[in-house]
């Protein structure tokens, strides 16, 4: 069998309408397919998504392997993959999402030779309202170039939205099994540890100019909908600080734009999350923000805070949160100006 130079890990759980649609966008010329190791968690799911991804596996069983496990959730099943991975390289691919085959096919001819710690490709979002997809570009990297992480610039140059999330970002597998277990069980939004992760444990990337990663949206019960995220605030805050302290202990000693990207994540990890706390409904936000700030406090007494924080704790909470909607309202009304003009 041929060295598998990239796994991709697949969590699975209640998307038998969508996991045939993911396996078959990884089905690649033979040649390039024997270098996969396609790592597909089901997560305890009750309905056929795993019966239907066993029946890829037979027929593939070379380079698609099926992990049953008791549920554990989205962070749960990416932590059994990222254990399980035999690849040079770890992509991660929810199972409701696909990837575009033909170049995820030039993908894979490019990363036989290519031996940096982190790979950022391309992606676009799939929106099942209209129909519609919408490109993602990194933009600011020269394509096919090897930068050093400790000297790139990563604070001052502008980036796409989520550039080291899942669907740009592919990661060195020997980087991540370390740091195991990296993702919270058992509560959504377990990604946000990816805000800098990647970032905080290489020392070399590459940009290569392919889009390969389609994000759905539009499937009822998707985190992104505002709803969920009320209903689920709290699992915002707990992987908040998980993150925190991720950060924290992985800020490199040595002077670097690296160092400088991770202190400057921590602060922001702290600081901003006083402002996503405020914008939820005021009845949530008044203990929220009580218990929030008492942790950080307590465990991050020296971090420099921002003019909200200290609104917020000087202010009765009644005065504080109707001076924050004004605030709000006025930043966002200044952006839609700018944007039409």
């Amino acid at each position: 069998m041929n060295k598998k130079i990239l796994s991709v890990v697949i969590p699975v759980y209640n998307v038998e309408k969508f996991i045939g649609k993911c396996l078959d966008s990884l089905i690649v010329p033979m040649k390039q397919f024997e270098l996969l190791d396609i790592v597909v968690v089901n997560d305890g799911t009750p309905d056929n998504s795993a019966e239907i991804a066993k029946q890829y596996s037979k027929k593939y069983p070379n380079v698609i392997r099926v992990i049953d496990q008791e549920n554990k959730g989205h962070g749960g099943a990416w932590n059994t993959g990222i254990k399980e991975a035999v690849g040079k390289y770890i992509f991660f691919l929810d199972s409701d999402d696909w990837f575009d085959t033909e170049q995820f096919s030039i993908f894979i001819d490019k990363i036989i030779d290519t031996d940096t710690d982190l790979i950022f490709v391309n992606s676009q979002t799939y929106y099942a309202e209209n129909d519609t997809y919408s490109q993602s570009r990194i933009i600011n990297m020269i394509p096919d170039k090897i930068y050093d992480a400790n000297k790139y610039d990563w604070l001052h140059t502008e980036h796409t939205p989520n550039q080291t999330y899942i669907v740009h970002c592919i990661i060195k597998s020997e980087l991540l099994k370390p740091h195991l277990p990296i993702f919270l069980e058992k509560v959504r939004y377990d990604d946000i540890i990816l805000e800098g992760l990647s970032i905080l444990i290489a020392n070399s990337f590459v940009y290569y100019d392919l889009c390969i990663y389609n994000y759905y949206k539009g499937r009822v019960g998707q985190s992104y909908d505002p709803k969920v995220r009320a209903k689920h605030f709290d699992d915002v805050t707990t992987v908040v600080k998980s993150t925190i302290e991720f950060t924290k202990n992985n800020i490199p000693q040595e002077p670097s734009t690296r160092r400088d990207f991770g202190q400057e994540l921590y602060r922001s990890l702290i600081v901003y999350h006083y402002d996503e706390i405020s914008r939820e409904p005021k009845e949530y936000a008044e203990k929220a923000l009580w218990d929030w700030d008492l942790y950080v406090t307590t465990n991050h007494p020296d971090v420099p805070i921002t003019r909200l924080v200290k609104l917020y704790r000087s202010l009765p909470f009644n005065i504080y949160i109707s001076w924050y909607k004004i605030y709000r309202f006025k930043n966002r009304s200044i952006r839609w100006i700018k944007r039409h003009l």
